[in-house]
């Protein structure tokens, strides 16, 4: 690639365009204007956390350039509204609805689940068996390395696709033990939750019998823009900045037919049956195709992934890596009229012609996720080669790395996903962010509860150091009421500081390592920590300190640009009438307190504690105040994004609920305990109420075969077999012997209680009750 011979600012990334570091230097003459466009989503369904962390990545790239750097950012972004995944989910899901509203019989409905399962089922297993002969066949080549690796690549997809195969078995296994669970239910009932477990299923079986019949593009439409609304929220609930340009494909069918008349004239696409194919071929004559990944040249397997699940089956192409740059719709499918007949854009072709129009025939920085680089955009620079002329359509390439769950990149198709908005249930926008600070933005991220647990340590230990360090200034005197002369401490902790930064822009400038970046910030919270906690400490050099640490926090999004600041207009009355309305709340709840005491004659402490919590935990933090409970310090608050005062006093309360749950589970099993330990000491009582010179007599199991007994009332003689008396001696005598004194042990125990005490099992009886009926 060629570099611009223009100024730059010492910043190397890792381009994509022949895998190393390249020093960053913008077309811009003055090396200043930096036009960026990164890959957005495809929206058929919600976005989840793999998503976000491309989006997040990009969003933290930006910020870096733009606030760190400092140049001035054009940046697009796309939304992909016309798509086979899009066509294919909105015709499932309107089929679906539809079927529900029919309300077919548990019968049908368990013959259609049936013959849904097996349609998927057979679907994977006849990619399976297709990839497996094609593995086999590039392995028999030994003499090819290229083709080892593509094995491997399909290997992988093989792999994935058992993994889906599984999916469907265990849906239909849940589906099953639903029903043996639920046999009771209504059957309108057991329809419905059959149908939460194979719904994909079932869909996909309503699509191949009906899909051309979804005929009306509303529907097509709506199902986009739902999900595309969805996205935009879900980037604002994740504090990602907006790109300037949000380009729609449906908005830019028009210049995408242009490009494609273009690129037939230049002699790279011919039209084949109403479809438009890009001849790679003719193209590779004149210009290098797949500059990202060269190895996949000739992949045609990866190459039929980028045509989409309703490409395949009518394709006329010249050549198998031939891919289409206009689809000719068949029935059920949205279209738009074109030189061609009635069809809709490729994949490819979108980003081209949508980032051609706006930022022109040579832009700086192209990006999206790994995944992207073949055959996505790689067909992109041949297209875009082929439409400009020229041979480098785009100078940098950056691909952020794929986030995975348990070896495996997180996807709707292998349902290990975990969706944005569930994810921010459990976890703050902060820490997600955080997680992927603390990776480098190319590499891969595995997500485990361990990882989040990481990272919610950091997070707290970065808003303790804020909270303690303003509270320390806020209880020291006034620079000029202080001694300002330095100590040879107070020159060591610069000298660390100006090191911190050295480094920090050091890793920024090596392919913007921020989680190098991110530990020195966190190796100066370390000494900043030691540092207040000093007698005599330098106000000036914490502050300085403190704003630093935001600053670059503030850079990667940690914090929002007003978060912690002053804020901006608005009247004094408005901005100090929720605070005065707070404290005159509590007064009037401390009075009322004060009020029933006096009328009972003492002060409830627990109900005081009580509204000093709420007033610390729900009123304060919904204004964004954190308190911390600190002896002998008023000082100690610090404002905070409500938010995350409110999740942080969820968790607490949380906590408290579990503890209170334990100490209840523990009481229980004492309670349970107890009443075994009493029932059976009254059982005793009443087992051993007997006299021993009785025991044989009443008591003892064979008491009515025994005929004579000694002066103990031990037995001697007994009934034998044949009815005739029998003396009992020897061993026989000596363990009845055993068991009454065995007997007369218990016996006396009991007697010695009841002596001590005539009521001991009255009362036993009557707690035994009582302890029964609490």
């Amino acid at each position: 690639m060629e570099i611009p011979k223009n100024p730059n600012r010492g910043l190397k990334i890792m381009n994509s365009w022949g895998k190393k570091k390249t020093i960053f230097v913008p077309i811009d003459s003055n090396g200043h204007s930096v036009k960026v466009y990164v890959c957005g989503p495809t929206v058929y369904d919600s976005a989840h956390l793999g998503h976000a962390r491309a989006y997040l990545t990009f969003d933290i790239i930006m910020r870096v350039l733009a606030d760190y750097f400092g140049y001035d950012l054009f940046y697009v972004m796309n939304i992909t509204d016309v798509d086979d995944k899009i066509i294919l989910r909105a015709r499932q899901n309107y089929l679906f609805d539809r079927y529900l509203e029919a309300g077919h019989g548990l019968e049908q409905v368990l013959k259609d689940v049936e013959k849904g399962v097996e349609m998927v089922k057979a679907k994977h297993q006849k990619r399976i068996e297709g990839l497996q002969k094609d593995v086999e066949q590039l392995l028999s080549d030994k003499e090819s390395k290229r083709k080892e690796k593509e094995a491997k690549e399909l290997t992988e997809i093989i792999s994935d696709e058992k993994l889906k195969l599984q999916n469907v078995i265990n849906a239909k296994t849940k589906a099953d033990d639903y029903l043996k669970k639920e046999a009771k239910l209504p059957e309108a009932e057991k329809v419905r939750g059959v149908l939460q477990f194979v719904k994909s299923e079932v869909s996909y079986m309503l699509d191949k019998q009906l899909g051309e019949t979804v005929t009306d593009l509303k529907i097509f439409r709506s199902h986009a823009e739902r999900f595309e609304q969805e996205f935009l929220e879900d980037l604002k609930s994740l504090n990602i900045r907006f790109p300037v340009v949000l380009t729609r494909v449906s908005e830019y069918i028009p210049e995408i037919i242009q490009f494609v008349e273009t690129l037939i004239t230049k002699g790279v696409a011919y039209e084949s049956n109403g479809s438009v194919y890009f001849n790679v071929g003719e193209f590779s004559k004149t210009h290098a195709y797949c500059k990202l990944r060269p190895e996949c040249a000739k992949n045609a397997k990866l190459n039929e992934e980028g045509e989409g699940a309703l490409g395949s089956a009518t394709s006329d192409k010249k050549h198998p890596s031939d891919f289409a740059l206009w689809k000719k719709s068949k029935k059920g499918e949205p279209k738009w009229k074109s030189p061609w007949g009635d069809g809709r854009p490729g994949w490819h072709i979108e980003c081209s012609a949508m980032s051609g129009q706006l930022l022109g025939d040579n832009f700086d920085i192209h990006g999206g996720g790994v995944d992207l680089q073949f055959p996505h955009h790689d067909n992109e620079i041949a297209q875009s080669e082929a439409f400009f002329d020229t041979h480098q359509w785009v100078n940098y390439w950056m691909h952020a790395g794929h986030l995975h769950v348990k070896g495996k990149k997180m996807s709707k198709s292998l349902k290990n996903f975990t969706t944005i908005r569930s994810a921010l249930t459990t976890s703050s926008a902060t820490q997600l962010r955080l997680m992927f600070l603390l990776a480098k933005w190319d590499s891969e991220i595995n997500f485990d509860e361990n990882s989040l647990k990481e990272v919610k340590s950091r997070e707290s230990a970065i808003r303790s150091f804020f909270d303690d360090a303003k509270a320390a200034l806020r209880n020291r005197k006034k620079p000029s009421e202080e001694d300002q002369k330095w100590s040879a401490d107070d020159i060591k902790l610069n000298n660390f500081l100006l090191q911190v930064k050295s480094k920090v822009h050091e890793a920024l400038c090596d392919n913007l390592n921020w989680p190098d970046a991110m530990q020195q910030i966190a190796n100066l919270i370390t000494e900043g920590n030691k540092y207040y906690r000093k007698k005599g400490f330098k106000t000036l050099l914490l502050a300085d300190i403190v704003a630093y640490v935001r600053k670059m926090l503030t850079i990667f999004g940690f914090f929002e640009e007003s978060e912690g600041g002053s804020g901006g207009g608005g009247s004094k009355e408005e901005t100090v009438t929720p605070f005065v309305n707070a404290l005159v709340g509590f007064r009037n709840k401390i009075r009322d307190a004060l009020a029933d005491a006096k009328k009972t004659g003492a002060v409830d402490n627990k109900v005081l504690f009580s509204l000093c919590d709420a007033l610390r935990d729900e009123t304060l933090a919904s204004l964004g105040v954190r308190l911390k409970d600190d002896k002998g310090n008023d000082q100690n608050w610090s404002l905070t994004d409500p938010a995350i005062l409110k999740a942080e006093a969820e968790a607490r309360k949380k906590e408290q609920e579990e503890r209170e749950k334990k100490k209840a589970e523990i009481a229980a099993k004492k309670r349970k305990n107890k009443i075994a330990t009493m029932e059976k000491e009254i059982k005793m009582f009443q087992d051993y109420k007997t006299d021993p010179k009785e025991y044989f007599k009443v008591i003892h199991q064979d008491r009515d075969r025994f005929t004579q007994f000694n002066e103990k009332g031990v037995p001697t003689h007994r009934k034998g077999e044949d009815g005739k008396e029998e003396e009992i001696a020897g061993r026989t005598l000596k363990n009845l012997g055993k068991a009454l004194t065995k007997y007369e042990k218990v016996f006396n125990k009991c007697a010695k209680k009841l002596q001590k005490d005539p009521k001991y099992l009255e009362n036993l009886e009557a707690d035994l009750a009582k302890l029964k009926s609490s």
